[in-house]
Formats: structure tokens, sequence, C-alpha cells
């Protein structure tokens, strides 16, 4: 389990990939799942100082701050 950040971050993402691509009512929570899972590659990133993972995951996030704020306001 030396690599949980990474597979919290890939079934999160998968998650929520497949939450928008399905585009019904409950989409709009795949954008909190996108979250957990950029979140979660960060903390990975970090771990295995992997700054292009860090940098590319800290754009997620506020990307997908974005995408919370559009639905849920």
């Amino acid at each position: 389990m030396n690599n949980a950040w990474g597979w919290f971050g890939t079934v999160t993402g998968i998650t929520g990939g497949l939450l928008v691509a399905l585009n019904f009512e409950w989409s709009k929570f795949g954008y909190i799942f996108f979250m957990a899972s950029a979140i979660s590659w960060i903390a990975q990133g970090a771990k295995n100082n992997d700054n292009s993972l860090v940098l590319l995951n800290a754009v997620f996030v506020c990307v997908n701050m974005l995408g919370i704020y559009h639905w849920f306001s």
C-alpha cells in the first residue's frame, strides 16, 4: 500500500470522468471526485518529489474549483 494516494487518485479520477461523461443530473458531483483526485495526486507527487505532477494537479485543483463554482452556485 505504498502507493495509496496514487490509487485513490486513480479511482476518484475515473469516477469523476464517468460522472461528467454520462451527463445526467448527478454529473456535477464529478467535479468533487476530480478535486479529490487532484489533491491526492499532489500528495503522491510531493511524496515522490515529482514537481511536474504536483504542478499539473495544482492547476487541475483550480480548474475543478471553477467547475464546482459553476455547477453548484
